[in-house]
């Protein structure tokens, strides 16, 4: 299948990546006994390592393709028309976080709600921390419009100095400043799983990303570019594992980490861009599984751990399966996510073609 025109092939892959590799983390997570998590096992402990790239890759995703759709034509920016699409959006995301984590099934009745039930609402997940990441993307976009700086320079900018401000923004004391919902997205101390500290890096270089391609739309087809992405994630990851090698303190192997993943995320993107250029389409079900992350996201949640109003296969079969039957309970699940995006997507197709036809009437 053609990408439609302006969209980016390879962002579609990496997108796609990110949700198989979500989907097969989660279910695993769900299913595999405990007497096979083991970190001897050379098996386990590579699949738990590079779970921990899930995440960035879908934060570095979202915030390149959210910002190259935003900058892409070249309106001002308070008639940008993807400006209030990003709002709601941004606003979107976050309260469907909240509602997947709602603390009773009583919609207005709170009176049995347990402090543990309300920590959990509380914590931010990744709907909450994109959702956020999006609202901060189109700050700093405004921010870049009236101070007429390069707007990859003001996204570099604060893509670092959340990198540098993390340890110390995660050891401290916010329920002192905040209440706890809003610490929350400070710290993981309440239970947050993805809050703004370090988490917002990843979409920030995204960010950057985006808005190179928005300004050199080939920008993914040149070698060079590519080679230099590369190196730059290389280094980074190098880098990470000598900080490592030479220093046992926390705050620094926090750095080390996010050096780790943000150059993974950097040399993954290269891949991608290189693979895109050998091939000139995709398998229909890739691009409608990009398309339909947010649907495939919330759906395969409330499957594996249920919501206020269902139970999840997290409480009926939660860490009770072999090995042989959890990788088939994962082949299963991707399947059926592949097969609901598919019909998400040809009820889109539906929809459009209606509103055509009675547009043209």
């Amino acid at each position: 299948m053609d990408p439609p025109k302006n969209r980016i092939l390879y962002l579609d892959l990496m997108r796609a990546f990110a949700i198989f590799m979500m989907l097969q983390g989660h279910t695993v997570s769900v299913f595999l006994s405990d007497q096979y998590r083991s970190m001897d096992s050379v098996v386990y402990s590579s699949w738990y390592i590079i779970r921990g790239y899930t995440a960035p890759i879908f934060m570095f995703t979202a915030g390149v393709v959210f910002t190259y759709l935003l900058t892409l034509k070249k309106f001002s920016f308070k008639e940008n028309p993807r400006i209030k699409k990003g709002i709601k959006r941004g606003i979107s995301l976050i309260l469907i976080g909240y509602i997947l984590r709602y603390p009773t099934y009583k919609v207005f009745v709170f009176s049995g709600v347990t402090t543990e039930q309300w920590l959990t609402f509380f914590a931010v997940d990744a709907l909450h921390l994109i959702g956020a990441g999006l609202l901060f993307i189109l700050i700093l976009e405004w921010f870049a419009s009236i101070s007429k700086v390069n707007n990859s320079i003001i996204f570099m900018l604060f893509a670092t100095i959340v990198l540098i401000a993390s340890p110390w923004v995660n050891s401290a004391a916010w329920v002192k400043v905040f209440p706890i919902p809003v610490a929350s997205y400070f710290t993981f101390e309440f239970g947050s799983i993805f809050p703004f500290f370090p988490y917002l890096q990843y979409m920030f270089v995204g960010a950057v990303i985006g808005a190179l391609l928005s300004k050199y739309p080939n920008l993914y087809k040149n070698m060079s570019a590519n080679f230099v992405i590369l190196v730059f994630g290389i280094v980074f990851v190098l880098l990470s594992r000598y900080i490592y090698s030479i220093v046992d303190n926390q705050g620094v192997n926090d750095y080390s980490q996010s050096l780790n993943r943000i150059g993974v995320v950097l040399i993954l993107n290269s891949v991608f861009a290189l693979i895109s250029l050998k091939i000139r389409s995709i398998p229909r079900y890739i691009i409608t599984a990009a398309k339909s992350s947010l649907s495939i996201y919330i759906i395969h949640l409330v499957i594996l751990y249920g919501s206020p109003w269902s139970l999840g296969l997290d409480h009926l079969f939660g860490r009770s399966f072999s090995v042989s039957l959890t990788i088939i309970s994962t082949i299963i699940m991707i399947t059926l996510m592949i097969l609901i995006s598919l019909r998400i997507d040809k009820f889109r197709l539906k929809k459009k073609s209606s509103l055509l036809k009675s547009n043209s009437e």
